[in-house]
């Protein structure tokens, strides 16, 4: 998968805090019904606002994301914490998940092109153990236009079918469409239209 425009490394690298230091409110709720030291896999993780409060929280925390600028912000940020996170850089598109590998994935504004993302969402099912949680938060169609941030490609953006279609073999704990005010860095400022899905795999 080519990097999609405009260069994350570049957009990285000139802010520090692209989207804020604050993790995802969701995430973290979320994370409540994880036990102690599960293993958390969060993808397209970038900076690692989400990676970070996860492993301050005690959970095992695996990192990946496209942008080796990223990657290593993280990986310093991780090590002045003292907080042990792995920190991978990976195209999402060529991921094959390890089977039954994590307790949770999270997936915090992981956009990408719709048939890209379908193939992401079967590796998302692979990769989680039986009772493992997927937890997702990202930009739906409504988004599209707006100043907040977000892809502009209707393509790339979340519907409520599509989780339902992809992860129809999982126990759906919580679906919604809030429309929100984001306060996340410089990167998503203003009214946005999130889908926020939590699901649990069967067996």
């Amino acid at each position: 998968m080519a990097k999609p425009a405009p260069d994350w490394d570049e957009r990285f690298r000139g802010d520090e805090a692209l989207y804020g230091l604050a993790p995802s409110g969701f995430v973290i709720d979320c994370s409540l019904a994880l036990p102690h030291g599960a293993r958390v896999l969060c993808l397209a993780e970038g900076q690692g606002r989400n990676a970070l409060a996860l492993a301050a929280r005690g959970f095992r925390v695996t990192s990946l994301d496209l942008s080796g600028t990223a990657c290593r912000q993280l990986a310093e940020r991780a090590a002045a914490l003292r907080l042990p996170i792995t920190v991978r850089e990976q195209d999402l598109g060529l991921w094959s998940a390890p089977e039954a590998a994590f307790d949770a994935v999270v997936a915090v504004y992981a956009h990408m092109p719709r048939v890209l993302r379908r193939d992401l969402h079967g590796q998302i099912g692979r990769g989680l153990a039986p009772g493992g949680l997927v937890i997702i938060e990202g930009f739906r169609a409504e988004q599209l236009g707006r100043p907040s941030g977000g892809p502009r490609n209707l393509d790339w953006l979340y519907t409520e079918d599509e989780l339902r279609g992809d992860f129809a073999g999982f126990h759906i704990d919580y679906l919604a469409t809030p429309e929100v005010s984001l306060d996340e860095g410089r990167g998503h400022q203003g009214p946005g239209a999130l889908i926020r899905f939590r699901a649990r795999r069967q067996g």
